[in-house]
């Protein structure tokens, strides 16, 4: 009966050490996945203001969503996929948001979708190189610590 739940802790054990290494590679894609949306509705609000199609805050809403939240009349991200140094970088470009022309506000986004992009190719780059990484990592983590407790 002992074997019985040795062999249950184990199974334990080791579906523990692959689980980590499964979510911290979909944390990596979930972040690559977030950035490109971000640069899509970057995109999209450099479009919609170049048109003149509103208010800036209506704007924002219809190309963010509901990542876009307003505090005190500034717009902020809360993506909670990317990371505190994407979300500060995205944040930065509505904390300046409305003070300039058109024109200019358009090269100032196409600024943050050049830097946004840049963190986008780390993060695919991040994605390529540690998903698979990350994942063999848990399942011989795993393996080596059910060797280990036999």
């Amino acid at each position: 009966m002992a074997w019985l739940f040795k062999a249950a802790g184990l199974t334990v054990l080791f579906c523990t050490c692959s689980a980590y290494g499964v979510l911290k590679s979909y944390s990596l894609k979930k972040r690559k996945k977030a950035l490109t949306e971000i640069i899509f509705s970057m995109t999209e609000l450099r479009d919609r203001i170049r048109t003149g199609a509103g208010e800036l805050e209506k704007i924002i809403a219809l190309s963010f969503g509901n990542k876009a939240v307003f505090e005190n009349g500034a717009a902020k991200i809360s993506c909670d996929d990317i990371s505190l140094r994407d979300r500060e970088l995205i944040n930065e470009l509505f904390s300046g948001m409305g003070m300039a022309d058109a024109e200019t506000e358009c090269g100032r986004i196409t600024l943050y979708i050049t830097l946004t992009e840049k963190q986008c190719a780390e993060a695919e780059k991040n994605c390529a190189e540690l998903c698979r990484l990350y994942t063999a990592f848990g399942v011989l983590c795993g393996a080596f610590l059910c060797i280990f407790f036999l």
